[in-house]
């Protein structure tokens, strides 16, 4: 099962909204009748659990003699190159589809780099540093203006004009590689593609990318998990997401 949940919030005096998009799949089993001790390796998440559980009458005290804790797991990664899903969510692929579901481009599962191609660049280099008489303008010039007989290979045909006499037929571009199959790695290139614009400017910025939250519930003594991805656009409060995607266990666990 898998909740899709778009969670606005509106501070006093704020010139504009902060949104998170909260996609969640799985379920949690949990009595009606029983205490609850919140455990969160965020301690933000833990924060919000804590209050809700208190303000339902579910939080466990010192007295209470089995308690069931609740333990949320969170991760959270910008969305730039470097990071794989395996950083997200280890051995958990199905993050991909909720990153996805929330208006994202999941990173792919293994590191992309973060360096730039050093040979688009050499190459990009040397045909600026080329020397007039080497470029490819100048030699077709050169052809032209050869004696007679000492004009050399015929000159190409224009790949961007119909074939014409003498011209061999332009060839076909290598057919894209469809989802599913070994060589599409098409999330991959929009994921290296994504933020680009701001990364021109800011390279080492975090800010200038979208940000995702991973939280992984478990219940003590269940065999039941959650998973809840939230998305947040740049430059947006991450602490403010953890609290709506809390409150959004919170209210699975107590529902």
């Amino acid at each position: 099962m898998v909740v899709a949940l778009s969670a606005l919030l509106t501070t006093a005096g704020a010139p504009a909204a902060f949104a998170v998009q909260i996609e969640r799949s799985g379920k949690l089993t949990v009595p009606a009748s029983a205490a609850l001790v919140p455990f969160s390796t965020d301690p933000t998440v833990a924060q919000v659990l804590g209050q809700d559980f208190d303000a339902a009458h579910k939080a466990a005290s010192a007295e209470t003699p089995s308690p069931l804790t609740v333990t949320v797991t969170v991760s959270q990664q910008p969305l730039k190159p470097g990071v794989s899903l395996n950083q997200l969510a280890p051995g958990d692929p199905q993050v991909a589809d909720l990153i996805k579901a929330a208006g994202a481009t999941p990173p792919p599962i293994g590191d992309t780099g973060d360096k730039p191609d050093e040979v688009a660049i050499a190459r990009a280099r040397a045909q600026r540093l080329m020397a007039p008489h080497d470029n490819p303008m100048q030699q077709l010039i050169n052809q032209f203006e050869a004696p007679q007989g000492e004009l050399g290979p015929p000159v190409p045909c224009d790949p961007q004009a119909p074939p014409g006499p003498g011209c061999a037929p332009a060839p076909q571009p290598t057919p894209r590689p469809l989802p599913g199959s070994p060589d599409y790695t098409g999330d991959s290139e929009q994921y290296m593609q994504q933020g680009s614009a701001a990364r021109r400017f800011s390279p080492h910025d975090d800010t200038v990318y979208q940000t995702v939250i991973v939280a992984r519930v478990t219940v003590s003594g269940a065999p039941d998990e959650m998973t809840v991805v939230g998305v947040t656009q740049p430059g947006e409060d991450v602490r403010a997401a953890k609290k709506l995607i809390a409150e959004n266990i919170a209210n699975a666990v107590l529902h």
